[in-house]
C-alpha cells in the first residue's frame, strides 16, 4: 500500500538570493514545498491572499522596508512563523512576539526542526488524528 504524505508549503521571505536559495534548498530536503523566495513583503502577501501556506520563514527586512505587514497577515492566516534575521533583536516588534528568532547564517539543524514541526503539525487535524491526503486532482464530473 501506498502511502500519501501531505507536504506543507513553506513561505520563504528573503531579499537576498544566496541565502534564499540555501533556505529553499533546506526546505525541500525536508520534504516540504518552498514558497517563493518573496523579496518584498507585499509580494508575499499578494501570494498568501491567492494560495495558503502551513508556515513561513521571515526576514525582518526585505526589499520594501520591515516585514513587520506580512507577519501580521500571517497571523491572521493561523500561520506558524520562524524569522531569520542579520539583526539581533531584544525586544521584536508586537507582531513577531513568541515568535523564535534566528540570526543569520542560518542553523540549518533548527531549519529542519522548523520544517519537520510544519511537517506535523500540518499532517494533524484538530482531533490530533492524520488527515486523509489531499487530492491530486479534482474528482471527475
Amino acid at each position: 500500500m501506498t502511502q500519501h504524505l501531505f507536504r506543507p508549503r513553506i513561505m520563504i521571505c528573503e531579499d537576498e538570493p544566496v541565502i534564499a536559495m540555501d533556505i529553499a534548498a533546506v526546505v525541500e530536503s525536508c520534504g516540504c514545498e518552498a514558497v517563493g523566495p518573496f523579496a518584498s513583503a507585499r509580494e508575499a502577501i499578494a501570494s498568501l491572499k491567492r494560495q495558503p501556506v502551513q508556515a513561513a520563514i521571515l526576514d525582518i527586512d526585505l526589499s520594501d522596508g520591515a516585514s513587520t505587514p506580512l507577519a501580521r497577515a500571517l497571523r491572521v492566516a493561523g500561520v506558524r512563523m520562524i524569522v531569520l534575521s542579520g539583526l539581533d533583536v531584544n525586544s521584536p516588534p508586537p507582531e513577531f512576539a513568541g515568535v523564535e528568532w534566528l540570526t543569520k547564517p542560518a542553523d540549518e539543524r533548527r531549519l529542519r526542526d522548523f520544517c519537520a514541526a510544519a511537517i506535523v503539525t500540518s499532517a494533524l487535524g484538530a482531533s490530533g488524528y492524520a488527515r486523509p491526503p489531499e487530492p491530486a486532482m479534482p474528482p471527475a464530473l
